[in-house]
């Protein structure tokens, strides 16, 4: 892992909420990543490099520290837990200047302590809204059938992504049920999490509120536009349109991309591996017929 630039003072730190949870999935490709801009976009264009979950799911090596880092907040009483420090967050942040979506959305108290002078926006939307987008992208995601099989054999990318989803599911939103069983998801897991996330969209809108000193907090709604984020920011307002997607027509369209992406990578690792045994064993049996 590479020490990132720390952040300078004055730079933000976003804490979104959960709505834009990911779903299971990594791409290498950056083009897919703008397919998603979002706030990501609007920050970019007051020149605010942005981090987005896409981001870590292009950089297996982030990908694997954000699930430490997932690991230590969940299981504080491990030994040999990661600090959840300015250190840790420089090693995954250090070079953007804002943040977005989860994992990051869910050590937000973390985040608050380790950047103090970040500035923190939550964006609110109404839960029933908000719960609608969850509904047709995250967890319709997550539930495609696929998932289960590319987890074991695409281990570092979409078994780590879908760990992730494993963790974050039974630690943030109290999910009991176990997610699989075997090769099959388990329709109890998905149940719990429809029942369980509008519970958890809230407490995390409290949370945030909670850890966040008032002077530094901004409660934005996307229809607002760059007024009121700009005059928090302390940036000129851009000449151009405050960027906008279909988030949830989006997201599907990336789910699908993802998981033919580790498949695809899956399977190629698997014939690597069998291409030994399958030469081993043609030469056996071109031996025993011409012997």
């Amino acid at each position: 892992m590479l020490q990132m630039p720390s952040l300078k003072r004055g730079q933000l730190v976003l804490l979104k909420v959960a709505s834009d949870f990911a779903v299971p999935c990594v791409y290498r490709i950056l083009r897919y990543a703008d397919l998603l801009p979002g706030m990501k976009a609007a920050f970019e264009i007051l020149g605010i490099p942005s981090w987005h979950w896409v981001k870590m799911a292009e950089n297996t090596p982030d990908l694997a520290m954000w699930n430490e880092v997932l690991d230590s907040k969940f299981h504080p009483e491990d030994p040999n837990r990661l600090p959840l420090d300015r250190k840790t967050f420089d090693n995954l942040l250090g070079q953007f200047g804002a943040c977005t979506d989860q994992p990051a959305a869910i050590v937000a108290e973390e985040l608050v302590a380790a950047y103090p002078e970040a500035k923190v926006i939550l964006i609110e939307r109404g839960v029933d809204k908000w719960f609608e987008s969850f509904r047709k992208t995250v967890i319709a995601g997550t539930n495609s059938a696929a998932i289960p099989t590319i987890r074991r054999i695409d281990r570092e990318c979409m078994g780590a992504m879908a760990r992730q989803s494993d963790l974050i599911g039974e630690h943030y939103f109290h999910i009991k049920a176990k997610r699989e069983t075997w090769l099959w998801n388990n329709p109890a897991f998905f149940e719990e999490w429809l029942q369980n996330a509008k519970a958890a969209y809230l407490a995390h809108n409290a949370e945030v509120k909670r850890v966040t000193p008032p002077e530094r907090l901004m409660l934005f709604q996307l229809d607002q536009g760059w007024e009121p984020l700009c005059k928090f920011l302390g940036k000129p307002i851009p000449d151009v349109p405050f960027p906008r997607v279909n988030d949830t027509e989006e997201l599907n369209k990336l789910v699908g991309l993802y998981i033919a992406e580790g498949m695809r990578r899956g399977l190629i690792d698997i014939a690597k591996k069998a291409a030994p045994a399958v030469v081993l064993l043609l030469s056996a049996v071109i031996w025993y017929v011409w012997r």
